[in-house]
């Protein structure tokens, strides 16, 4: 039991570490209450993503050529499923509070909801793979999504700020999440 509590522990707390960073850069913090649930529904995505991207990958699963399946399962499977879900936590929630009233705000809500995701997906991988999982992901995997999330955030806070553009930076913010997402 001690050994699974510190895995639990050490899956959650690169992204707990990743979130205060990126508020206490806030220069007009958001409010505590908007920023956890934009992280609680960013952590709840992971349903969807996974209800998404299962079927998926058992289809990839026929793919004879060794190469191709592993670039169908790095975008099909994880990038695009996993980034529009993200996406539709920043549009559906966080850019529709009153507290979004600065591009920034897209930043630091990218981010926290990405880590809200991260943290899920971190806890089922750490808690099936042990200390080395946890390391690793902890240094590549966690701050890939806060990466992710803070430039998908930077587009969504440029769409707030340009409605007439608001569908083009969208998209645009959302392909280079999910190229870069699945070239890692």
């Amino acid at each position: 039991f001690m050994l699974q509590a510190l895995l639990a522990v050490s899956a959650v707390v690169p992204s707990l570490l990743l979130v205060w960073y990126f508020h206490a850069r806030d220069v007009y913090p958001e409010p505590p209450r908007v920023i956890w649930t934009t992280f609680g529904l960013g952590f709840l995505t992971v349903i969807p993503v996974l209800l998404v991207g299962v079927p998926i990958h058992l289809g990839v699963s026929y793919v004879e050529q060794p190469v191709l399946a592993s670039v169908l399962e790095a975008f099909f499977v994880a990038a695009i499923p996993e980034e529009f879900f993200k996406l539709v936590v920043l549009v559906g929630y966080s850019m529709r509070t009153r507290e979004f009233d600065e591009p920034m705000d897209g930043i630091v809500y990218g981010v926290v909801a990405s880590l809200g995701f991260a943290t899920f997906e971190n806890m089922l991988y750490v808690l099936d793979g042990g200390t080395s999982v946890a390391l690793s992901r902890g240094f590549s995997a966690v701050p890939l999504h806060a990466f992710l999330g803070a430039i998908m955030g930077y587009f969504v806070g440029q769409a707030w700020k340009n409605p007439t553009r608001r569908v083009g930076l969208l998209t645009q913010g959302y392909a280079i999440a999910v190229l870069l997402h699945g070239i890692y």
